[in-house]
């Protein structure tokens, strides 16, 4: 795997950064409005531990990639207004529990994108994409997610910014760069006064670098 682009180490440091930082929140944190978002901070967590998981099961399998989704039967909505999802965390465990699920899903995504063979792809609407692919995604859903939640908590966050960089290589090779990396992810992303409500994806297919 290439050191230009993002590496399972990447995502297991914005993984542990992230388990660091929701259990240090107070427990009613994740019933607040996340940042800008139109979900609650429980629905913005559970959407990122559906993230991990599915992208974890994308890869996983030996078989020929998927044309879609693996599908499995997803829970009813929290709430009304909330996304079905497959993870729910139990909201009687507070922080804890949440930070417990954002360990052990995200440390899923790192161990399947660590032992992936080479040539091994995954479905996703915007690319097949290999390990390095599914590391970056990871890391974006991580990152941005994050700081939705910690944002509307008045905590600041931010990624290492060689780790934003290879990750905005990997996905967003068409990105405006800037002296910061990080920045130039927020702009990515949409989370940015002069980039919120842009439409925006990134692109996962495999590419030379």
């Amino acid at each position: 795997m290439s050191a230009q682009v993002t590496t399972p180490a990447d995502l297991r440091s914005v993984v542990d950064a992230l388990t660091e930082a929701f259990a240090g929140l107070p427990d009613d944190a994740w019933d607040r409005s996340a940042y800008r978002l139109a979900w609650d901070c429980r629905d913005t967590a559970a959407h990122l531990l559906d993230d991990f998981g599915a992208y974890a099961l994308q890869l996983s399998g030996a078989r020929p990639p998927r044309e879609d989704y693996l599908r499995l039967l997803e829970g009813p909505p929290r709430r009304e207004g909330s996304p079905p999802m497959l993870f729910w965390p139990d909201p009687a465990g507070g922080s804890r529990v949440m930070a417990e699920c954002v360990d052990a899903l995200g440390g899923l995504l790192v161990s399947v994108t660590t032992t992936a063979p080479p040539d091994r792809r995954g479905w996703h609407p915007h690319g097949l994409a290999d390990a390095s692919g599914f590391a970056a995604m990871g890391v974006v859903e991580g990152a941005m997610h994050g700081w939705d939640i910690l944002t509307a908590n008045g905590v600041d966050f931010a990624v290492d910014g060689e780790i934003a960089d290879r990750t905005l290589t990997r996905l967003f090779p068409g990105a405006r760069r800037t002296v910061d990396p990080w920045q130039d992810l927020l702009a990515a992303t949409g989370r940015t006064d002069a980039t919120h409500g842009r439409r925006w994806h990134w692109d996962c297919s495999v590419r030379e670098y």
